[in-house]
């Protein structure tokens, strides 16, 4: 197995090639059934090592700098997607996972807005997920690029939201659009469980939060994410990650 060097050296390369490509899973909206969205996950096939494990590829992104090059990556192809989405009628958004580290570089936030008002996407159709502790979202380095994102009508999402006592705390001055339960609730939530975690979607809700659920893999948890009031789901019950972006 290489040494992180050595990965972090083969990622910076893969970057501007073929072997790292996006998979999307559609997300539905519960109320109609139909697709609204998908959510682009990033994968590095390696010529040697075959699929790199995500969370690998994102830590040795995340500590080598090449989250800047990778991330920038997904979201030209994720805006190529939704522009070819919208010339065959799919008015669907695209969702992408951004790390706060992105935010550190000063360009980040302002080339995202300007590329999106010059593309001409509708408010809305791009959302950006955020996926780290929720305490960097607030950060002083983060927070005014995430408004200047919003302003443009690019939305912001929180995974991770009913994880601990309201998920919210701190958080009034955030922009978000969005907020995501994360699929180990929603599959393991029943009893007084499931009243608790109706009550954190009732308080995004009252917030004006659309709530996804993620993880839903068979009919018992989507009939959950029906019963806490979410308004999307998505996971293996609806379709797996798939590189065809027509989902036909």
């Amino acid at each position: 197995m290489p040494t992180t060097d050595d990965l972090a050296d083969e990622l910076a390369i893969a970057v501007g090639g073929a072997d790292i490509f996006a998979v999307y899973q559609p997300q539905v909206s519960l109320e109609s059934g139909s697709i609204v969205a998908a959510e682009a996950l990033c994968r590095w096939r390696h010529p040697r090592l075959g699929d790199i494990d995500p969370l690998t590829m994102i830590g040795v992104a995340e500590r080598s700098g090449v989250i800047h090059a990778l991330g920038r990556r997904m979201l030209d192809e994720c805006l190529d997607a939704l522009a070819g989405w919208r010339e065959t009628g799919r008015d669907w958004a695209v969702a992408v996972n951004v790390s706060p580290l992105q935010f550190e570089d000063d360009s980040f936030a302002h080339d995202v807005a300007t590329e999106f008002e010059q593309r001409a996407f509708p408010p809305g159709s791009l959302v950006l997920e955020l996926t780290q502790d929720v305490e960097s979202v607030g950060e002083p380095v983060v927070l005014p690029q995430l408004h200047m994102l919003r302003e443009v009508g690019v939305e912001i999402s929180l995974a991770g939201y009913g994880v601990n006592a309201s998920s919210l705390d701190g958080l009034e001055g955030v922009p978000l659009a969005e907020v995501k339960l994360p699929g180990d609730l929603v599959r393991s939530t029943g009893g007084p469980a499931l009243v608790s975690l109706r009550d954190k979607v009732e308080i995004a809700h009252a917030h004006g939060l659309r709530v996804v659920a993620e993880g839903v893999e068979t009919l018992t948890h989507l009939d959950i994410a029906v019963q806490l009031g979410c308004d999307r789901a998505q996971g293996f019950l609806i379709r797996h990650p798939d590189s065809d972006i027509g989902f036909p």
